[in-house]
């Protein structure tokens, strides 16, 4: 029997899942799509998709579509103290805790700024979706990495602002994540795209990124949790 094709699209999350299948997924046949590569920018015009995105799409024949569009906004406005430090409280989890020396927003009003920030990633999977005839699968961005301390060993892209702002807390950053994958679960139900949580198994009691998958850097898991993902994507 043939192996299952699956074409994976969408941002840096996607490198987990490449790094995973190329050590080995027997069963598999995976092809990926890094649109953060000069050659699909920009993803999006007036036209619709990129010619050499619907290219891909057309060329790989594959038996399931994958989308990781997006998916760090929730730690681009988050990762780091705001200079009006604030808190929220969670509507699905109201008991979380709330640090009540932060100014206390709304949560709608953090939903709102992050739709306005994922829009252009939702759109994407729109024509995404449109562009496929059979299954398309969205899977949830990885939770927040708890540590502070693994944060500022590998700062990447917040490497020059960490120290004059410092990282924020992490029950913060999980609920902005909670808010983040809302708003991607709300628009894959709408658009009859397949929703994947984030592994159960690479995720600890708080629902934040267990230490085995941290990826040296920030946000991203790394390819245990890839291949976690994959599972999952091969179970369903």
């Amino acid at each position: 029997m043939a192996p299952l094709k699956i074409l994976v699209l969408g941002h840096s999350h996607i490198t987990a899942l490449a790094k995973a299948f190329h050590r080995g997924e027997p069963g598999v046949s995976m092809d990926f799509v890094l649109l953060n590569n000069p050659e699909y920018q920009p993803p999006l015009s007036d036209e619709g998709l990129h010619p050499a995105i619907l290219e891909k799409i057309h060329a790989a024949r594959a038996g399931l579509h994958v989308s990781l569009l997006g998916g760090n906004d929730h730690s681009i406005i988050g990762m780091l103290n705001h200079p009006r430090r604030f808190d929220f409280v969670l509507p699905e989890a109201p008991d979380l805790p709330v640090d009540e020396t932060a100014e206390i927003l709304p949560a709608g009003l953090l939903l709102a700024h992050l739709a306005q920030r994922v829009a252009p990633h939702l759109a994407v999977l729109a024509l995404y979706r449109a562009a496929v005839p059979g299954r398309l699968v969205h899977v949830e961005s990885p939770p927040p990495i708890p540590s502070e301390a693994h944060i500022r060993a590998h700062p990447g892209v917040f490497r020059e602002m960490i120290e004059e702002r410092g990282v924020s807390p992490a029950l913060l950053r999980y609920k902005l994540w909670r808010l983040h994958s809302e708003l991607y679960a709300r628009e894959c139900a709408r658009i009859g795209v397949e929703f994947l949580p984030a592994p159960e198994a690479m995720r600890d009691e708080q629902g934040m990124m267990r230490p085995e998958a941290w990826n040296p850097d920030p946000t991203h898991g790394n390819a245990l949790y890839g291949r976690h993902v994959i599972g999952s994507l091969l179970a369903a």
